[in-house]
């Protein structure tokens, strides 16, 4: 059994997995690449989430904004801007290990350890 399957349908391509349907590139839905994108922030917000909890920090209202910086040529992202909006009361002694430790996330890091791509036809 595959871990997720993603089946065609109407204009779009949905994802089914863990019991969910993600659909993505029709007129009302993400594409794929706002799902990536998406995905890279909300697993750094979840590692940030990670830290405050382990030190009794409060991050409730605490946000990541994100913005792309495109090679006009190509038009793929060169840049992948992440900005920490943090509450009001967060300490300063962690701002600097907040941002580490969001920057180190689990979908970040494939980035870095690229995984090898095989793609094969199933008869």
């Amino acid at each position: 059994m595959a871990d997720m399957e993603i089946r065609l349908a109407e204009g779009r391509a949905d994802a089914h997995f863990k019991g969910l349907t993600l659909q993505t590139g029709g007129n009302a839905t993400p594409s794929p690449f706002d799902l990536f994108i998406a995905s890279l922030g909300t697993c750094a917000a979840l590692t940030a989430k990670g830290y405050c909890k382990s030190r009794n920090l409060h991050c409730e209202g605490m946000q990541i904004l994100i913005d792309l910086e495109r090679d006009s040529d190509t038009r793929l992202a060169s840049k992948i801007i992440m900005e920490l909006v943090l509450p009001e009361d967060f300490p300063a002694e962690h701002r600097d290990r907040l941002v580490k430790a969001a920057g180190a996330c689990f979908v970040k890091k494939h980035l870095y350890q690229q995984p090898e791509f095989e793609m094969t036809i199933r008869e």
